[in-house]
């Protein structure tokens, strides 16, 4: 009888787990929304080439922290029209940005830190200031013309231009 009633509470936990799980997977789908369109790409200046619908990099980041969201190298499409498609969360400030490829996405060093020493001594720094369990961090959305709202499950439009 204690190994039937076991058994049961495994399987009864098992399919609990189940469905909060697929509940969690349906949750986090819907909490997503769409940025897609074309891209036009302007004639280059004499001597000068355009940059190729592939040479081209769609980025989605964070406008509160600048944090990379989502990347895609946009395609033509049947039409040779280039346009792109990425995935952005929903209900929160999202930057949408258009650059060629070939840019780095990596840090500068900055100007008069040429050392390794004065590099080094830079990080020690940055590292040693962890917030208290006291102090409060504010973060700042900036609203510029390539910032977007987007609702859960929203496609929107958005065209860009190099």
């Amino acid at each position: 009888m204690g190994s039937l009633m076991i058994r049961i509470l495994l399987a009864t936990a098992a399919i609990v787990a189940l469905t909060m799980f697929a509940r969690a997977e349906s949750v986090s789908a819907r909490e997503l929304a769409t940025a897609q369109g074309p891209i036009t790409i302007a004639a280059a200046p004499a001597g000068m080439r355009a940059p190729r619908c592939s040479e081209l990099v769609v980025e989605a980041r964070d406008a509160n922290d600048n944090h990379l969201i989502a990347e895609t190298h946009p395609e033509n499409d049947a039409e040779g029209v280039c346009k792109y498609v990425l995935t952005v969360p929903a209900q929160s400030a999202v930057w949408i940005h258009l650059r060629e490829a070939l840019v780095s996405s990596e840090s500068i060093e900055p100007a008069g830190a040429s050392s390794a020493g004065a590099d080094s001594s830079i990080a020690a720094a940055r590292a040693g200031r962890v917030p208290s369990a006291r102090s409060v961090q504010i973060r700042w959305t900036v609203i510029s013309p390539n910032t977007f709202f987007f609702t859960p499950g929203e496609q929107k439009t958005i065209p860009l231009n190099i």
